[in-house]
C-alpha cells in the first residue's frame, strides 16, 4: 500500500534556524556541508570564482563568454565576432541563483517574469579553478540560455519552497518557482517537517514525545534510512531519469518513507559502457549498491560520512580504514598494517566522471582491484546510445501492464517522438486511472503529429478534467492540425484567457492568428509572451514576422536581432533579418548578418544559397 502524502504546508515546517536553539553544534557545522551550500543567492560572501579570468572562447559555438561581479550583481555575458571583428549577437543576463556547493563545480540560473527558471551555459570548475561550458553544453548546438529548470532538478539542490499549492507539483503542472526560495538543503529534508518537534520541545515535552515528533534516520530500518540519502544521491543515469509514482508530487517525499514508493529509478544499457563501467557525478549510491560491502556487509553512507560535518572535518571519514578493518581484519590479518587512507585510495579510487567530464570524484563502488587504465585521463562529452531501460529495483517496481506503462512514460519524457513507447503506453493505460500518464501520451501524440489520436485520448479525459487549461490548449493544437481552425481557436482562446501568465498559451494562440492573417490580434499576445519569457526565441521571431506584415520593419529588425542574441543558430531569423535590411536599403548590413549566419547558423547551406 503506497503512502500518499498530502500537500505540504508551510505550517508543518520550522525555520531551520530554530534547530540551532537545541542543536547548536550540529547546526553550525552543517553550514559548511555541501548540501547546505547547494543553492545560493549571489553575494560577495559566497563567491569562490575567479573573476579576473572570467572570459573564455568556445570554439564549437564560436562564442565568447564572460562572468562579471559588479555593484553587488553577478552578470553573464555572451557575444560573437563578425567577419570584421565586431561584436554581434551580444547578450547580458543577471544571475539569480548559484547552484552547486562549489566543492567541484557550480552552475548558474536566472528567473523570468513568468516564474520559470533557466540555466546559463557556463560553469565554474573548482578543481581546475577555471571557467568552462556547463555539462552538456560543450557542442555547437547547445541549449544556450534556454534550458529550462524543472522541479525534479531543484528537488535535490534545495529545500522545498515555503508553500506549495495543492496539486501544483504534479508532473504536468507549469514549472513555476516563487521569487523567494530557501538557500541550500536544510535540516528538514533529512529529518522531515520540524514544526511539531520544535513546538513540543519548546513546551518541555518528554524525551519520548519530542523524539517521536521528528525523524532521526539513524533509528530507521536500513531501507528507510538509505532512502533518506538516496532521495538525492541515487541517480542511475542522468540521460534517462525514472519517473515519480503517478500519485506523487515532486515535493511529496518525506524521510521515513521508502524511496521506491516515491520514484521508480531506471537503469540503462549502453553497448560501449556496461553498467559496471558507467560512472557519473551522482553515482555515489548507484556505485555503492554494486559493492559486496553494501550487499553482504551492510556498509552504507553514514558508516563513513557524518552528514552534519564538512568532508575535511568529518571524523568518520578520517577513520574510514577502521571501518574497513571491522570486517577485513578478522579475515585478512595483513590488513591491519595499512596506512590510514590506503583502503580508499586503492579500492575506491578517484576517477573522472563521464557526464561532467571536468570533474574528478571518488568511485563509491568498493572493488577488489581498481578499473584498468588511467582513471583521470580527459574524456569528451558523450551522447549515450541507450539500447534498453529497466527498473533499478525490480522487486519494488510494479509488474505487468502498470510496469509497462511506467517504462513507456520514462522513455517518452526523454524521447517524446518514440512511436514504440507511445504505442506501448496507449496499450497499457487501462492499468491505472491516474491522469498523469494520459498527459504524457497526449504530449507524445502531439509531438508525433498524431492529431486524431490526440483528440481521442483527450476525449477520454474530458469527463474527469473538463476545465484543465493545458488539455484545452492541447485540444486546440490538435484541432488546428486537423484543419478545424475555428474550433482550435476557440479552445486556445479559452486557455490563454484562463492562464494569462503562461507564455506558451499566448504564443500558441498567436501562432494560429498570425498564420490566419490576423496580425493585429496576434501582436499583443506575442508581446505578452516575450514579456513573460524574455528568452522565448520562437515568439521573438514570430513577433518580427507579425510586425513585418504590419509594415513595421524597424521594430521587426529589432526583434530578430534580439532573437539571434538569445540563440545565434536561428537560420530563419538571419534570412528574414537580411531581407528586411535589404528592403530598408541597408544592403551591407544585410550581407554582414548573412555572412555571420553562414558561419554559425544551424542550417548554413540555406544562408549560403542566399549569399550566392
Amino acid at each position: 500500500m503506497l503512502l500518499i502524502v498530502p500537500t505540504m504546508h508551510a505550517s508543518d515546517y520550522a525555520p531551520d534556524s530554530a534547530c540551532a536553539s537545541c542543536h547548536a553544534a550540529k547546526f553550525a557545522s552543517y553550514q559548511g556541508v555541501g548540501m547546505a551550500q547547494s543553492m545560493r543567492r549571489p553575494r560577495a560572501d559566497v563567491l569562490i570564482e575567479d573573476f579576473r579570468n572570467a572570459k573564455f572562447f568556445h570554439a564549437p559555438s564560436q562564442s565568447y563568454f564572460e562572468m562579471v561581479w559588479t555593484d553587488g550583481k553577478l552578470l553573464f555575458r555572451r557575444f560573437q565576432l563578425d567577419g570584421g571583428g565586431q561584436h554581434i549577437n551580444e547578450i547580458e543576463q543577471r544571475v539569480d541563483w548559484i547552484v552547486g556547493s562549489g566543492h567541484r563545480s557550480r552552475v548558474y540560473f536566472y528567473r523570468v517574469p513568468s516564474g520559470e527558471m533557466y540555466q546559463l551555459p557556463i560553469a565554474w570548475y573548482t578543481q581546475e579553478k577555471k571557467w568552462g561550458m556547463a555539462p552538456g553544453y560543450d557542442r555547437a548546438d547547445n541549449d544556450g540560455i534556454t534550458r529550462q529548470v524543472r522541479r525534479e532538478c531543484l528537488f535535490c539542490h534545495n529545500a522545498y519552497p515555503a508553500e506549495v499549492k495543492e496539486g501544483s507539483d504534479t508532473h504536468w503542472k507549469a514549472q513555476i518557482f516563487p521569487a523567494e526560495l530557501p538557500e541550500g538543503t536544510g535540516c528538514q529534508r533529512c529529518h522531515g517537517p520540524g514544526a511539531r518537534h520544535v513546538e513540543v520541545a519548546s513546551r518541555g515535552g518528554s524525551v519520548e514525545v519530542v523524539r517521536a515528533a521528528i525523524v532521526n534516520p539513524v533509528r530507521l530500518t536500513p531501507a528507510l534510512r538509505d532512502s533518506v540519502c538516496f532521495q538525492c544521491h541515487l541517480l542511475p543515469s542522468v540521460s534517462m531519469i525514472g519517473v515519480r509514482r503517478f500519485e506523487r508530487g515532486d515535493y511529496s517525499f518525506r524521510p521515513g518513507q521508502l524511496l521506491s514508493d516515491y520514484i521508480l529509478h531506471v537503469d540503462i544499457d549502453e553497448p560501449t559502457r556496461p553498467r559496471d563501467q558507467r560512472f557519473e557525478i551522482n553515482h555515489h549510491a548507484y556505485r555503492l549498491r554494486q559493492s559486496l560491502c553494501y550487499i553482504k556487509g551492510g556498509i552504507t553512507c553514514i558508516n563513513c560520512h557524518d552528514p552534519h560535518q564538512p568532508l575535511a572535518k568529518d571524523p568518520r571519514l578520517a577513520r574510514v580504514t577502521t571501518i574497513c578493518l571491522g570486517c577485513h581484519a578478522r579475515h585478512e590479518p595483513k590488513a591491519q598494517d595499512v596506512a590510514a587512507d590506503d583502503c580508499v585510495r586503492c579500492h575506491m579510487p578517484r576517477r573522472r566522471t563521464q557526464d561532467v567530464v571536468r570533474v574528478v570524484m571518488t568511485d563509491h563502488r568498493i572493488q577488489r582491484r581498481p578499473p584498468p587504465g588511467d582513471l583521470l585521463a580527459p574524456i569528451a562529452e558523450h551522447d549515450p546510445d541507450i539500447r534498453s531501460v529497466a527498473f533499478l529495483d525490480r522487486d519494488a517496481a510494479p509488474a505487468g501492464a502498470l510496469g509497462d506503462a511506467y517504462r513507456a512514460v520514462t522513455l517518452l519524457r526523454a524521447m517524446p517522438r518514440n512511436t514504440d513507447a507511445a504505442e506501448q503506453l496507449s496499450k497499457n493505460l487501462g492499468a491505472t486511472t491516474s491522469p498523469v500518464p494520459r498527459f504524457d501520451l497526449i504530449a507524445a501524440q502531439l509531438q508525433q503529429r498524431q492529431f486524431q489520436s490526440t483528440l481521442e485520448t483527450l476525449a477520454a479525459l474530458d469527463h474527469t478534467m473538463p476545465s484543465d487549461t493545458l488539455l484545452r490548449d492541447w485540444r486546440g493544437i490538435a484541432e488546428v492540425g486537423l484543419g478545424k481552425t475555428d474550433d482550435g481557436l476557440g479552445d486556445m482562446r479559452a486557455a490563454a484567457a484562463a492562464a494569462p501568465d503562461q507564455p506558451e498559451y499566448q504564443f500558441n494562440l498567436a501562432t494560429v492568428l498570425h498564420r490566419s492573417g490576423r496580425d493585429e490580434e496576434a501582436l499583443p499576445l506575442l508581446t505578452r509572451s516575450v514579456t513573460l519569457r524574455p528568452n522565448f526565441v520562437a515568439a521573438w521571431i514570430m513577433r518580427a514576422e507579425t510586425l513585418a506584415a504590419l509594415k513595421r520593419p524597424s521594430d521587426a529588425i529589432n526583434d530578430l536581432q534580439r532573437a539571434l542574441a538569445i540563440d545565434p543558430r536561428q537560420t530563419k531569423a538571419y534570412l528574414l533579418l537580411a531581407r528586411l535590411l535589404t528592403e530598408s536599403g541597408k544592403q551591407s548590413e544585410a550581407q554582414r548578418w548573412l555572412r555571420h549566419g553562414a558561419r554559425v547558423a544551424a542550417k548554413p547551406g540555406e544562408i549560403e544559397a542566399v549569399l550566392r
